[in-house]
């Protein structure tokens, strides 16, 4: 049986026990007239008492039949005629004057406190009730009007008594159920994140501003040997225990992601970490990702962390560049062997051939050409993942690179009618449009290096430009100096800037597949950058162009 059913049950059981009370009160006033003769039987309130008691039975069988669609209406209905003895009895003792009185205040404000609607209802029947009792007992309220004036008064004040006290009490009940409310919904929330933290495969684990653990979810509880209950509330660098390289550098000491966050307010991503298991001993390489925890007052109060196992994904990665590593080096030599015979066959004239054929040789030779980038990309690349990058550093002016690189280009520029050119700055920003002066304006990186990145750009400017040019130019500050090469080519769409610089990418349009290429220069481009503190980015509009940006630090000495 449902709540609802129940409750229903409940009531109907009640109002047979007032049935009950009430066929006593005929019965008992019956026995006494036929069996005493009590001067109490000529009581005109018990005489009224019995005809409540025959009203309310009527009441009783009649309501029976439509109490399921109103049963809470019409149980109330009933203790509130039944409680109307009370005011007979309260006139049996004395009256609305006299000691017992005290019961009819009583019953009014317990009225009220239960239901404002029962409680006028009360207010108004006690009212009633005084007013004819004085009327009807010898004229007392003309004999005595000050007595019943402090009666109606007091009548009038438990009413509003029992108003406001039913009010605040409505409020304190609102606010409880809306605190309720609140808790259950956090309780749900709780138990849904738990939820969610249990099922979720990624290693989760929370921490307080003292670097303390507050959360180890079952995830990162596998992954680290730990339990929750013994790794809650200690540091998190005892069960952590980051390290980083293969010189095994504490990052817990040396470089806490936590306290980056604390610093900086922003998300970290670490994807060179790694820890010990705690039984098994096993080294796991990770990838996590850390964000700040706030209060509603926006403060930082802790970090949260959410990491992977990446060990197999690394190995993965390890022997995938060994493998490109070894079939590149493999694959250099024949190639390069191969390219050199084509271009003596072709341009020194050794040979004799005629034009047919020298067209193949010289179609086969660029083929071995983009081979030879390729395979020369791909030996960089795995430099770049591996950390072997070698690099030269010098200080060198960035101007006459440029200069070099245009010189290299100029001639491919004209092959396809567009212009290569080098603007000069007119001003030399160190911030605020102040002019530097007394500055070196060498830079310091590796010279090859960068000119290679200046080869990709100007390379690629004039591969995706069909009319217009391409323009380089140079702006310094007081830190850096920033190189910009803009084209007027077809551009690309905004969504594919973001994704750039990443490996293998490339804009998918009909222009760049009959253009060609592997999607590896522009990664190679930015590691480079990126290796010596710099940094790269593009802005770009479809069908008018791109423009590149690259920064490169500035030599602190000539």
């Amino acid at each position: 049986m449902s709540s609802g059913g129940e409750q229903i049950k409940k009531f109907k059981m009640e109002r047979v026990w007032l049935l009950f009370f009430n066929i006593f009160i005929a019965t008992f006033y019956g026995v006494l007239i036929f069996f005493t003769d009590w001067e109490i039987i000529n009581y005109y309130g018990l005489k009224i008492a019995v005809i409540i008691s025959g009203f309310y039975a009527v009441f009783h069988f009649i309501s029976n039949y439509f109490f399921e669609k109103k049963s809470n209406f019409l149980r109330e209905l009933s203790y509130f005629l039944t409680s109307i003895y009370v005011i007979i009895l309260v006139d049996y003792l004395g009256g609305p004057g006299g000691y017992f009185a005290l019961l009819l205040f009583i019953l009014i404000i317990g009225a009220f406190l239960y239901r404002t609607l029962w409680g006028i209802a009360y207010a108004s029947v006690v009212f009633i009730y005084a007013i004819m009792f004085g009327f009807l007992t010898n004229n007392e309220i003309a004999d005595q009007p000050i007595k019943y004036f402090v009666i109606f008064i007091s009548i009038l004040i438990s009413s509003l008594a029992g108003y406001y006290i039913n009010r605040r009490n409505q409020k304190i009940f609102a606010e409880s159920q809306s605190l309720k409310k609140v808790a259950d919904k956090l309780t749900a929330e709780k138990s849904q994140d738990e939820a969610v933290l249990t099922a979720i495969a990624d290693g989760v684990y929370a921490v307080d501003r003292d670097r303390n653990l507050v959360l180890l979810n079952k995830a990162a509880q596998e992954m680290t040997g730990w339990s929750e209950k013994d790794a809650l509330g200690i540091k998190c660098q005892t069960v952590m225990k980051l390290i980083a390289g293969e010189q095994n550098i504490s990052v817990c000491e040396k470089d806490c992601p936590a306290l980056a966050v604390w610093n900086t307010g922003k998300p970290v991503f670490r994807n060179d970490t790694c820890f010990i298991h705690r039984k098994n001993k096993n080294r796991i390489q990770l990838s996590s990702s850390y964000a700040p925890i706030k209060d509603l007052d926006e403060n930082i109060v802790g970090a949260i962390c959410v990491f992977r196992d990446v060990t197999k994904d690394k190995e993965l990665e390890r022997q995938r560049n060994e493998f490109v590593s070894t079939a590149s080096h493999e694959l250099r030599t024949p190639i390069t062997a191969t390219e050199g015979y084509l271009s003596i066959i072709t341009d020194s004239g050794m040979c004799k051939i005629d034009d047919n054929s020298k067209e193949y040789l010289t179609k086969a030779r660029n083929t071995l050409m983009g081979m030879s980038t390729l395979v020369k990309n791909l030996l960089s690349v795995t430099k770049i993942e591996e950390g072997k990058l070698e690099t030269v550093i010098t200080n060198f002016p960035i101007k006459d690179l440029v200069i070099e690189v245009i010189e290299v280009f100029e001639k491919k520029a004209k092959e396809r009618g567009i212009e290569l050119k080098m603007i000069e700055s007119k001003e030399l920003a160190t911030g605020g449009g102040k002019k530097a002066i007394g500055r070196a304006l060498n830079v310091r990186a590796d010279r090859e290096m960068i000119r290679e990145v200046l080869n990709n750009l100007v390379e690629n400017g004039i591969k995706f430009t069909e009319k217009g040019g391409v323009t380089i130019s140079i702006d310094y500050d007081k830190e850096f100096a920033t190189v910009n090469i803009e084209d007027t080519g077809m551009g690309m769409p905004k969504d594919a800037e973001k994704h750039l610089f990443e490996k293998f990418y490339r804009v998918d349009n009909t222009a760049t597949r009959e253009v060609g290429g592997t999607g590896l220069g522009l990664y190679i481009t930015r590691s480079i950058v990126e290796t010596f503190g710099g940094k790269i980015w593009v802005e770009s509009t479809m069908g008018k162009g791109s423009r590149f940006h690259f920064t490169i630090p500035l030599a602190l000495d000539s």
